[in-house]
């Protein structure tokens, strides 16, 4: 039967074309998380290129997917296309490439119509994560590596781990009820998305809003109930509902006193589970 093997890009085409892409559901490294979870035997990564966005989709299936891959059956995406001007639809592959089998799979549909990346996407950046989770078939995630913070969260008795995240698409800043699997274990933590205006210096940028800025933000996980080092491991956190909006507290006593009140709706959220 040979094997199943995904092909995705490096980069989206749009940010080799010097246009703007959309915010990406899933940096790289998280996708391929996924698609190892779905079962498939191989993924490919493809670094697209100006040369390759001139192929035509008969050169494209020839030298790519045939000579490179090993390719003999193609399952395409139901609204997919590839090669020069978006030549590449199903429809036209199977009418000019008689020695590739050329498949397109069905629309997922929810409600009647197909769910789009662009619905889910919108859903996950206006934070609505029941429906982002209903669209996606599983719970919002987010994939990164920990990377080393100032420390500050272990001063006031909640350490937290920081992850880095490349382009992928964010809720918007608040705290977040997530689990998370460490070290076979699967434990309650909360995610604090923004920019911790309690800590904000008076030459920290002003351009202060609810919608996670990569360059600026920062995502902090405590998970609840552990103790050891998270650095420099790949954490995928899964987000199920938003506590309360970030704000700046009077004092650093004030901020543990709320993070209390976090970690005790935390707990309870989680009992209820």
């Amino acid at each position: 039967a040979g094997e199943s093997v995904a092909i995705t890009f490096e980069r989206h085409p749009l940010a080799v074309l010097g246009r703007r892409p959309p915010v990406m559901l899933t940096s790289l490294d998280h996708r391929l998380v996924l698609l190892e979870r779905s079962g498939l035997d191989a993924a490919v990564v493809l670094r697209f290129d100006k040369a390759m966005a001139e192929m035509s989709p008969e050169a494209f299936v020839r030298e790519i997917l045939v000579q490179r891959i090993g390719s003999r059956r193609l399952l395409m995406g139901f609204d997919s296309s590839f090669g020069k001007d978006a030549l590449g639809t199903a429809v036209y592959l199977r009418d000019h490439l008689a020695d590739l089998e050329v498949r397109e799979a069905a629309p997922f549909l929810l409600e009647g119509g197909p769910v789009s990346s662009t619905q889910v996407r919108n859903a996950i950046l206006k934070g609505e994560l029941d429906d982002a989770s209903r669209l996606l078939g599983r719970p919002v995630s987010l994939y990164g590596n920990v990377i080393h913070g100032d420390g500050r969260g272990r001063t006031i008795g909640f350490p937290t781990a920081n992850l880095d995240l490349f382009h992928s698409a964010v809720p918007p800043h608040g705290v977040y009820a997530a689990d998370v699997h460490v070290e076979a274990r699967r434990l309650p933590c909360l995610v604090n998305i923004g920019r911790r205006p309690t800590f904000m210096r008076p030459d920290d940028p002003t351009d202060y809003s609810r919608y996670f800025n990569e360059q600026l933000d920062k995502v902090e996980v405590y998970v609840h109930g552990f103790e050891g080092d998270l650095y420099d491991r790949h954490l995928e956190i899964f987000l199920y509902r938003k506590v309360r909006d970030e704000r700046r507290f009077d004092g650093v006593e004030a901020l543990i006193e709320q993070i209390r009140r976090d970690v005790a709706e935390l707990e309870e959220w989680w009992g209820a589970r």
